[in-house]
């Protein structure tokens, strides 16, 4: 029988449907080159845990890195890893070109096993990846199947979904955040099982060096981009149906368009604290630490960033279930789900954990297990270099799935 690879995982651990990872190990440790001009903080909990077994080169986007990486995580990293912070450039840009061909030159010259990209349409990345998958295995972590509804949706621009649209066909393996999301990728494009992974999302933020306490009372937090997908006014409507619990008190955390369109709500009711600006890396902890529970009733998703933190602050999520988010927030364990657009069932499920203290703990319990275990960056490491070794089997120049 072949030994299986250090980390790999049977399929059944992966999901019901996911594709096994069974392939031999590898001879010594894999040389891994990422590439994140987006999904900072991700990106740099993933190089830390990959570290452990392996040598990984990765490359950040300078503005990216500065909003989403608090000192500490910055300093693990540039201690653990190479790491290169690529300052961005529009299409227009005279620099582009420099850019594009330092990002050539520093993969080039780690030599790497696999190249590992977290899905961005930007100019100065996209070209360099596409380059150098023409001679070494392409991995891409796609964060989105298909774009949020609203901004995100308008904006998406012709350049941009030609980029994604040439990234994903160049890859040779890709990985999502979930087995829900697995599915509808492969419903969309018609490739075959064993080009797409299922691989959680690990959990966020830092709280090592925080007395992280046990969630208590009933503050709700409602956190980051507020666009329309994130379901503001469904979260305004529940919380008009529990004017009968006035120790229940939401904090509103982030800025976006849909702020404008509900603020006379907001400043209308006294149990809403709302604060309007951009929340950095800093800030982020002290918000989780005093919620006892973080909602998300979102219209639509992929996977949630915000889930992943509120776990690593041991705090349960009440969120729709939708996209990939019924992947880890295990109704009664982690946290609760609801019906998208229904604010009459969120309302009762806020209500419930409020008012049971048994079942905040029992929650807040389930979340710290998640994070600790299934969605810790072990985990996740051992995950993805199984992938990387199912992307290095794949012969050069075979022609990808369109």
């Amino acid at each position: 029988m072949k030994p299986v690879l250090p980390g790999a995982v049977p399929a059944a651990s992966l999901g019901q449907h996911s594709f096994a990872v069974d392939a031999a190990p590898e001879s010594g440790p894999m040389r891994i080159a990422l590439v994140a001009f987006h999904y900072a903080e991700y990106a740099c909990h993933l190089a830390l845990a990959l570290a452990r077994d392996h040598h990984v080169l990765l490359l950040l986007n300078a503005e990216n890195a500065a909003a989403e990486l608090v000192p500490t995580l910055r300093q693990q990293v540039s201690a653990a890893v190479e790491v290169h912070f690529i300052a961005r450039r529009k299409l227009r840009d005279p620099l582009i070109a420099l850019t594009a061909a330092r990002v050539v030159g520093l993969v080039k010259r780690f030599c790497p096993d696999v190249v590992h990209v977290q899905e961005s349409p930007e100019d100065y990345g996209v070209w360099p990846v596409l380059w150098l998958a023409r001679h070494t295995p392409l991995v891409l972590t796609v964060h989105d199947v298909v774009a949020h509804s609203g901004a995100d949706a308008e904006r998406s621009r012709w350049r941009e979904r030609f980029y994604l649209n040439k990234l994903r066909k160049r890859a040779d393996r890709v990985v999502v955040h979930g087995e829900r999301l697995r599915d509808q990728m492969l419903a969309i494009t018609g490739w075959p099982p064993e080009r797409v992974f299922s691989v959680m999302h690990g959990a966020l933020g830092d709280p090592t060096d925080l007395a992280v306490s046990e969630p208590s009372g009933a503050t709700l937090l409602f956190f980051g981009r507020m666009e329309a997908y994130k379901g503001l006014g469904v979260l305004l409507d529940a919380l008009d149906l529990l004017r009968d619990e006035p120790a229940v008190h939401l904090v509103i955390a982030g800025r976006g368009s849909e702020l404008q369109r509900f603020r006379g709500r907001i400043a209308g009711d006294p149990r809403i604290e709302l604060i309007d600006h951009f929340i950095s890396a800093e800030e982020i902890p002290g918000l989780f630490l005093r919620s006892a529970i973080v909602v998300l009733p979102y219209l639509d998703a992929s996977q949630s960033g915000v889930a992943a933190i509120a776990f690593s602050y041991r705090r349960p999520v009440i969120a729709s279930a939708v996209g990939g988010l019924p992947d880890v927030i295990r109704q009664g364990e982690s946290g609760i789900r609801v019906p998208p657009s229904d604010p009459v069932a969120l309302a009762a499920a806020i209500r419930q954990v409020c008012t049971d203290p048994a079942l905040l703990r029992r929650l807040s319990a389930g979340a710290e297990e998640l994070a600790s275990g299934e969605l810790s960056w072990r985990s996740i490491a051992q995950r993805t270099a199984a992938v990387y070794s199912t992307a290095r089997a794949v012969p050069r120049g075979r022609a990808r799935p369109s």
